[in-house]
C-alpha cells in the first residue's frame, strides 16, 4: 500500500519577520504538494500557519541568554536529534508515512529574493504563497507603534522619550496610539494603550483597522504588510526594497524614511507623516 505523503515544517526559531516573510510561505506552498502538513513554531506563530497545515506544534527553545536573528538563534543548535524528540513526545511515528523533514534554512536571498520569484524545495520549484490574516477596508483614527527594544542591534532602539514626543504630537491630530509587540522586545509608550502580548485574534483586528504603524523595521512591521495595514518605518536603504516590493506581496502603503537612517529625529518622522497623510486623503 503507497504510504501517505506526510511533510514536517520547522521548528522555526528565528525572528518572526523573517518567519513571514522568508518562511511560512513557502510552506503554504510546498504543503499542497503533500498529503499532510504538521508544522512547528513558538505558540504565538500558530496563526499563521491554521489556514493550511493539519497539526501545529509549539516549541520553544529554552532561554539561555541568546537572541533571533535571521532564521536562527544564536544560544540554540538545531539538530535533527532535537526535531525528532519534538516528534516522539507528541507521539508522531514518521516511520507511517512518507515522510519529509523541512528544516528552516535560508531560502535564496532574503531580503533581496522577491516574493514571486521560484525556489528549489525538496524536488519542487515554487514560489511562496501568502494570505492576508485580516483585511479592513474601514480605517479609525488610530494608529499603532511598535517601539523596538531588542538586543539585536541595540542602537537601532529609539529612546522612550523620543517614542513619548511622537506620540503626543499623534495625539495632538486627535490620534489614538496603541502600542503592540511582545513585552521582552517591545516598550509599552506612556499615553499609549498597552495592548503588548494581546490575543492574535486581537491583535489582528487592530492592525488591520488601524490608519498606519509606526516603528523601525521589524517582525510587526511585516506582520502588518499582511493585515493590509499601512506602515511608517524608518531604517537604512538597505531595507527600502524589502518594504515596498520585495516583502509586500499585496502592494500595501509604506512611508519609507531613510533619510536619517536608524535615529531620526521626531519632527522629521512626525513632519513626513502628516504630508503623505494628506497625500493619501486622510
Amino acid at each position: 500500500m503507497k504510504k501517505d505523503k506526510l511533510l514536517i515544517a520547522g521548528p522555526w526559531i528565528g525572528e518572526f519577520g523573517w518567519e513571514l516573510f522568508a518562511w511560512q510561505g513557502y510552506v503554504r506552498a510546498l504543503s499542497e504538494k503533500f498529503d499532510q502538513t504538521i508544522c512547528i513554531s513558538s505558540p504565538h506563530s500558530k496563526f499563521i500557519y491554521e489556514d493550511f497545515c493539519d497539526e501545529f506544534l509549539s516549541f520553544t527553545p529554552m532561554d539561555k541568554g541568546g537572541y533571533k536573528d535571521s532564521f536562527f538563534r544564536t544560544d540554540f543548535n538545531m539538530n535533527k536529534k532535537i526535531l525528532l524528540d519534538i516528534l516522539k513526545q507528541s507521539k508522531i511515528d514518521i516511520k507511517q508515512k512518507n515522510t519529509t523533514l523541512f528544516v528552516p534554512k535560508r531560502i535564496g536571498d532574503p531580503p533581496r529574493t522577491h516574493f514571486s520569484e521560484p525556489m528549489n524545495l525538496a524536488q519542487y520549484s515554487l514560489s511562496p504563497k501568502y494570505v492576508k490574516f485580516a483585511d479592513n477596508k474601514n480605517k479609525e483614527k488610530t494608529v499603532i507603534v511598535h517601539a523596538r527594544n531588542r538586543k539585536l542591534r541595540s542602537k537601532d532602539n529609539w529612546s522612550v522619550d523620543k517614542w513619548k514626543e511622537l506620540v503626543s504630537l499623534l495625539k495632538e491630530i486627535d490620534l489614538s496610539v496603541i502600542s503592540i509587540g511582545l513585552k521582552k522586545e517591545a516598550m509599552h509608550i506612556p499615553g499609549t494603550e498597552d495592548k503588548r502580548e494581546c490575543a492574535q485574534e486581537e491583535l489582528l483586528k487592530i492592525i488591520s483597522s488601524s490608519e498606519c504603524i509606526f516603528g523601525q523595521s521589524s517582525g510587526a512591521m511585516h506582520l502588518s504588510t499582511l493585515c493590509g495595514c499601512p506602515q511608517v518605518v524608518w531604517s537604512d536603504m538597505y531595507n527600502f526594497d524589502r518594504y515596498t516590493k520585495n516583502w509586500n506581496p499585496f502592494d500595501v502603503d509604506v512611508l519609507f524614511l531613510a533619510e536619517q537612517e536608524w535615529q531620526p529625529e521626531v519632527e522629521y518622522i512626525f513632519e513626513k507623516f502628516v504630508e503623505w497623510r494628506k497625500t493619501n486623503g486622510t
